[in-house]
């Protein structure tokens, strides 16, 4: 009953104090609801567990080799892995790649997935319906069978099993659907519209261990085994085939991650600086709140004095504190909830593609378990901060009323040591926020060595090759005939195609050697990105032309093998000499079976990845690359006269009337396409700037509380010094400067936490340094700006105060 009581109290004295309740729970919702909205992108993407059968075992085992930290695995590597382990129960392989669809309406390019024939079970994964990819269905003769994603399965087939045992038609082959996912089946951040056995194709591959065509190793660890343990023994392993094959084999380590941790290791570090960021939000909201709280608490003296005269116990009043302080939170904690609904949508939509595929970002039962959490933790801190500065040391002096301007020094000593805690928090988003944004300046202004203005892009499947090997290449003629379909199209300038777009941070990183210098051992092996492209690719994308000539239309099978190589590699591999006439030969050592290539030009340098150096690079004809690699997927590329968005129709007619069963996909201009690689810093970038500009208000609203109360509680103090010939001027500099000092040593320790955490930004930062001085110098100026400013109002009363009246009063 007294604890009912006790709440009722409370709820009268928020509802006497409608203005400080008000500004209390708007502060809490936007601290709250920021920390609610992030923390269900962070849960979602970091810590919810993978839908898989004791995911906590589950491990991805990747090639380590010089040039590159992580690799897929070759084929022959992770055959010897499986044989030659002792770590695991089993091991599994899976590849991510798409199909094209035909012969049940529009064709389409899905999302496919090869697994080998154990790896359902290793996963722990049943199906939906009929059965799953077995061992059998994975030898090299095997029947082709697939099984279909779920959504597919109810997009196409309305959820009906009549669809088990009939065929469907990927790649211009048939397989029988022998079963159905389950829904919400994911890997590797892909939900397959259909799942093949690997076995047939991998049957298919080169005898090579330095191929590496998208395989990726799972393994479960047995139950005895640690982490640690299945580490040591792979590398065991990858050295023991590194020296064993040393003319192929590049995997000089295998590198064994928990599969989760894997997964999510390049959305990481982003995540953590915004979730760090929301709760610096929430300190100074909540530190705000306390000095509030603890102004309100001090006012009540009188109040408190007479509750504890009539015999209430300390505990009676910190409890009624507490009390007050977490009804305060709870309704800041459900307002904030409903921001955090109300702000997630927009908030998943501005991540874009800076959150992995098919991320199931939402409020569940753990982010509302989190966002109470919080609530209630800063609502027993609002109690407990002033509740140790209204015990009353002499009941008779409040209740005489002699303490009336007085108030103790231990109150004043909190307010202003969480009013400096706000203006460092502050001065640290500050700082973060200007470094981003500077950051993601410096990636604007990047050259990307073409130009992307007027440009359409698209991307379609190379067409199987004709099983009659004298007919194998005219699959090609398929984008020879689009090309030329699309030039005549009104308001296309030039057209042309590759196997990698500019800016994609993707493609192929091949072995290649030059005649004349063979390497002597693995450790002189060289790699550089390989491009196959067509005619007047160079052109379209007007990207210059250094040396020799360009790739021509001429230049296709029965003709002499020729190459353009760019900048980076001309200065790498031929520097000081003219690279013209020089050949080079694709694979890491000298075949006789192999074509060599002439050199015929050098080309600009062309930004892959907006964050990383210009890459060595070659581009071969797409035919003559053919005949030596099979391409397996182009996209086109259209410079428009007109907008690019205009030709859309255009582009995908022709496409279909040059082969109907052709899929178009990701049509989409090369502006956008660029403009996907800024999505994750123009993320974190935004919501930095917002947090730091709210951090900022709140911060220089507690200066301001602060010092509208200290001048208030000194008005008799100010009227003496007026009254004895202080100036107006040096009663107004007083109150300016005790606002000052508290900033200052806000700045100062702000600063020095600042340097200290600017390692941990260093890897999200572009061209600029985590201790940027223009950066610190004017997150400095701007919270001294906002603090000066904050003391302004309770200077200006200080200096306007009426001395006969108040020393009447006093």
């Amino acid at each position: 009953m007294s604890l009912l009581r006790d709440l009722q109290f409370s709820l009268r004295q928020l509802r006497r104090a409608k203005v400080f309740a008000a500004v209390a729970i708007l502060t809490l919702a936007l601290g709250i609801g920021s920390n609610t909205a992030i923390f269900s992108v962070f849960y979602s993407v970091l810590l919810r567990p993978l839908g898989f059968r004791d995911a906590d075992r589950i491990v991805m085992v990747n090639e380590r080799a010089k040039q590159f930290p992580s690799l897929s695995v070759s084929w022959q590597n992770l055959r010897d892995w499986e044989t030659q382990s002792t770590s695991f129960e089993e091991f599994g392989a899976a590849r991510v790649f798409t199909m094209a669809l035909t012969g049940n309406g529009e064709p389409e390019q899905v999302p496919s997935e090869m697994i080998s024939g154990n790896l359902l079970h290793l996963l722990g994964v049943n199906v939906a319906a009929g059965r799953g990819i077995s061992p059998s269905d994975d030898q090299p003769s095997s029947s082709a069978v697939a099984l279909l994603g779920y959504n597919l399965w109810q997009r196409k087939y309305s959820g009906s099993t009549d669809v088990l045992g009939k065929s469907i038609t990927l790649d211009r082959q048939s397989y029988t659907i022998v079963g159905i996912m389950p829904k919400g089946y994911e890997l590797l951040q892909q939900t397959p519209d259909v799942v093949i056995a690997m076995g047939p194709w991998a049957a298919k591959l080169p005898d090579d261990r330095s191929w590496h065509p998208g395989i990726f190793a799972i393994a479960r660890l047995k139950q005895n085994v640690t982490l640690a343990q299945a580490r040591a023994e792979m590398s065991t392993i990858a050295h023991r085939l590194y020296e064993k094959y040393p003319n192929d084999n590049i995997a000089i380590d295998a590198v064994v991650n928990l599969m989760h941790e894997q997964l999510v290791s390049q959305s990481r570090p982003a995540l953590l600086t915004l979730l760090g960021a929301v709760i610096f939000v929430l300190l100074i909201a909540c530190g705000n709140i306390a000095n509030l709280m603890l102004t309100r608490a001090t006012a009540r003296r009188r109040e408190l004095s007479i509750r504890i005269s009539l015999g209430a116990s300390d505990w009676q009043i910190i409890r009624q504190l507490i009390l007050e302080g977490l009804l305060l939170s709870l309704m800041g904690a459900v307002a904030g909830v409903a921001l955090a609904y109300a702000l997630l949508p927009s908030l998943i939509r501005l991540a874009g593609t800076s959150l992995p595929p098919n991320a199931d970002v939402r409020i569940d039962m753990h982010v509302l378990l989190f966002t109470a959490l919080l609530s209630i933790c800063a609502g027993v801190f609002f109690g407990v901060a002033p509740a140790g500065h209204v015990r009353i040391s002499d009941l008779r002096s409040i209740l005489n009323e002699s303490e009336r301007a007085g108030v103790g020094r231990q109150a004043r000593a909190l307010r202003n040591i969480l009013v400096v805690s706000e203006i460092s928090l502050a001065l640290l988003l500050l700082m973060g926020a200007g470094l981003f944004v500077r950051s993601l300046n410096r990636l604007s202004a990047v050259s990307l060595g073409f130009s992307d203005d007027h440009i359409l892009v698209a991307d379609l499947q190379v067409p199987p090759p004709s099983p009659v090997p004298a007919d194998a290449h005219r699959n090609m003629d398929f984008y020879e005939n689009t090309l030329r379909e699309l030039h005549s199209l009104p308001g296309v300038r030039s057209v042309a195609a590759a196997s990698v777009l500019p800016v994609s941070g993707q493609g192929s990183v091949i072995h290649f050697n030059i005649q004349g210098r063979p390497p002597r051992n693995g450790s002189e092996y060289i790699m550089a990105n390989y491009r196959t492209v067509s005619a007047e690719y160079f052109q379209t994308l007007r990207i210059p032309l250094l040396q020799g000539r360009w790739i021509e239309t001429t230049d296709r099978e029965n003709m002499p093998p020729i190459v353009v190589i760019n900048e980076a590699m001309a200065k790498t591999y031929f520097p000081n000499q003219n690279p013209i006439g020089k050949k080079m030969q694709i694979g890491a050592t000298p075949e006789n079976d192999v074509p060599w290539m002439m050199i015929v030009g050098v080309v600009g340098n062309v930004k892959q990845s907006l964050v990383a150096d210009m890459p060595t690079e070659f581009y071969v004809p797409y035919r003559q690359a053919n005949e030596v690699l099979p391409v397996r997927t182009m996209s086109v590329v259209l410079r428009t006269e007109v907008d690019p968005r205009a030709l859309i129709p255009d582009l995908r007619a022709t496409v279909h009337r040059v082969n109907p069963n052709q899929p178009v996909v990701k049509i989409r201009t090369m502006e956008d396409n660029v403009a996907q690689n800024f999505s994750q810093p123009r993320f974190r970038t935004l919501l930095l700037v917002v947090f730091a500009g709210i951090a900022l208000l709140i911060a220089a609203v507690g200066v301001y509380g602060v010092m509208a109360y200290a001048t208030v509680q000194r008005a008799g103090e100010m009227a003496i010094r007026m009254a004895l010939g202080c100036s107006v001027e040096k009663v107004f500099m007083l109150v300016v400067t005790d606002g000052l000092r508290l900033t200052l040593i806000g700045i100062a320790i702000g600063t020095a936490f600042g340097l200290a955490l600017s390692r941990w930004l260093k890897s999200l930062l572009f061209g600029v340094s985590a201790t940027d001085a223009l950066t610190l110098a004017g997150s400095i100026c701007v919270v001294l700006v906002a603090g000066v400013a904050a003391t302004l109002i309770p200077a200006r009363r200080a200096s306007r105060i009426q001395i006969a009246t108040m020393m009447r009063e006093n």
